[in-house]
């Protein structure tokens, strides 16, 4: 049987990958993603897709559901927090009490941050970043450095595929798949986002504070509302 952690390293594996859950609640930690221009929060909604799958798939006592990235879209400049509240409980038909939304942060290393906040509050067990596999990398760099035992887990079909989803909620397993395939970003669109994430890497390792990273989030986003 696979941890989380054997998730993220070893995308071409065979063997059952079913996380090992632990005994007390854990948490799911959606990650936020800045969508510019583009028309549909495509990589948002696939991170909140596989958060789905994964509570399904979760025994007792299930994990929440966790989003604080403070990002807004489209021309009224509605909160992807609402967004990502309402998809999970309309669409997915998650429980309420397991989602928490927070407004907070507006980049990576405040998500972190957050989530380690958040784990103390609510007394969780473990962390569960989700994101797409250009971001992985970095993410579990700043989780290690606040949260050592969290996981990344890559917003991936080959991880979908190997997670047990009850059989009686096909269609929305069909819901869930078609999301996150549709998320996946083309070969230009991920060639942008290595070399930013490279950038931010390099940046960081000279200002582990992070300043630089906060400030250059302010900047593009100046639409949320995020804080420090």
């Amino acid at each position: 049987m696979y941890t989380m952690n054997a998730l993220t390293n070893n995308l071409s594996s065979t063997e059952p990958a079913e996380p090992e859950w632990p005994a007390t609640p854990s948490a799911l930690l959606i990650m936020g993603k800045r969508q510019g221009t583009k028309k549909e929060n495509k990589q948002l909604w696939g991170r909140a897709a596989m958060a789905a799958a994964l509570w399904y798939s979760a025994p007792p006592p299930k994990p929440y559901l966790i989003f604080v990235a403070s990002d807004v879209h489209g021309p009224k400049l509605t909160p992807d927090a609402h967004m990502v509240r309402k998809l999970l409980i309309e669409r997915f038909q998650i429980p309420a009490d397991f989602v928490i939304i927070r407004q907070l942060t507006n980049c990576t290393l405040l998500e972190v941050r957050m989530a380690r906040v958040l784990r103390r509050v609510h007394g969780l067990a473990h962390i569960f970043a989700l994101t797409h596999l250009y971001h992985a990398a970095r993410a579990q760099r700043y989780l290690n450095e606040v949260l050592p035992d969290a996981s990344v887990i890559p917003v991936h079909l080959d991880i979908l595929d190997e997670i047990q989803f009850p059989l009686e909620s096909t269609a929305l397993w069909l819901d869930i798949r078609a999301l996150i395939k549709e998320s996946q970003p083309g070969r230009l669109d991920n060639l942008r986002e290595y070399l930013v994430e490279w950038l931010l890497n390099q940046a960081h390792t000279l200002d582990r504070r992070g300043r630089f990273e906060r400030r250059l989030a302010r900047w593009l986003r100046p639409g949320a509302y995020g804080r420090e």
